[in-house]
């Protein structure tokens, strides 16, 4: 039997290839393959048993989440030194699901039901409360609001959600839940005039999130080479002022691949195999 050994790859790991191995990854163009999927039914089922495993069973997975909330607490630490007492008060913004939120269950839900994701699933999910924390989130935010932060939870659930997602929230210790810090969706999800609402207020010290889009709109909706140029071009956010999460199951990197057209299921399948590089 063949054994098939995945590998992935976070943006931070990214950022730390030289800019000279970096600029040959991005600007080399994946060759055209012919990739027959017509002969099966193709769904994003597909493609999730792997990554729904690898955040539910992998100690890798817990161990990237305690790094990355060690990492925001070293930064946080140095910008409350340097934070001045007469400036604007300082704020750390975070997005919810994949980012301080485990919603692995309801993805390993349609897996084993054999169920494509639909909102009408997602809040059956969500209504339910009952997220776990990711390792390491909520000492970090404990931590921040000992400090005197204020925590904003900018989310791209619907408004619908807020009171099940506040609940959720105070039941796993998260500090400042309540309809002022708990931001959702409305019109957008380009969480732009939200993270710029709280500037006007609030000095930004750090942003964390488990999509590019969490962090500036310079990502929001870009195909998948113009992303991975921009974290190059802004490594040095990413660890300071950016910190990334790992999610494997689902986020826009992977409709970037198709600049964000509706596709298919089977045109999906096609265009992941065209994108892939080989030697």
């Amino acid at each position: 039997m063949k054994k098939i050994i995945v590998f992935f790859m976070t943006a931070s790991l990214y950022c730390d290839l030289t800019a000279q191995t970096s600029a040959k990854l991005i600007t080399k163009q994946p060759a055209t393959v012919t990739h027959n999927s017509s002969s099966r039914s193709i769904t994003t089922l597909d493609y999730s048993l792997n990554a729904v495993l690898w955040q539910q069973r992998s100690g890798e997975y817990k161990a990237l989440c305690y790094q990355a909330f060690a990492l925001a607490k070293i930064k946080l630490m140095e910008k409350i030194a340097l934070h001045k007492k007469d400036g604007m008060q300082l704020a750390i913004v975070t997005d919810i699901d994949e980012s301080i939120l485990d919603n692995s269950p309801q993805q390993a839900a349609d897996i084993l039901h054999n169920r494509t994701y639909t909102e009408a699933n997602w809040k059956d999910w969500t209504s339910k409360a009952d997220a776990a924390a990711l390792p390491g989130a909520v000492a970090f935010f404990q931590y921040a609001d000992k400090m005197g932060i204020q925590c904003f939870y900018v989310s791209n659930r619907r408004p619908e959600e807020r009171a099940a997602t506040i609940k959720n929230l105070i039941q796993e210790g998260f500090p400042q839940a309540d309809t002022v810090h708990v931001m959702m969706k409305d019109s957008t999800s380009d969480k732009e005039y939200r993270r710029l609402a709280i500037k006007e207020k609030y000095n930004i010290a750090l942003l964390l999130g488990d999509n590019l889009n969490d962090f500036d709109k310079m990502f929001y909706q870009q195909p998948s080479f113009t992303r991975c140029d921009l974290v190059r071009d802004n490594n040095e956010l990413f660890g300071d002022i950016f910190i990334l999460l790992p999610n494997p199951m689902y986020g826009d990197w992977e409709s970037a691949i198709w600049s964000g057209k509706k596709v298919t299921p089977a045109e999906a399948d096609k265009l992941k195999h065209e994108a892939l590089y080989e030697y």
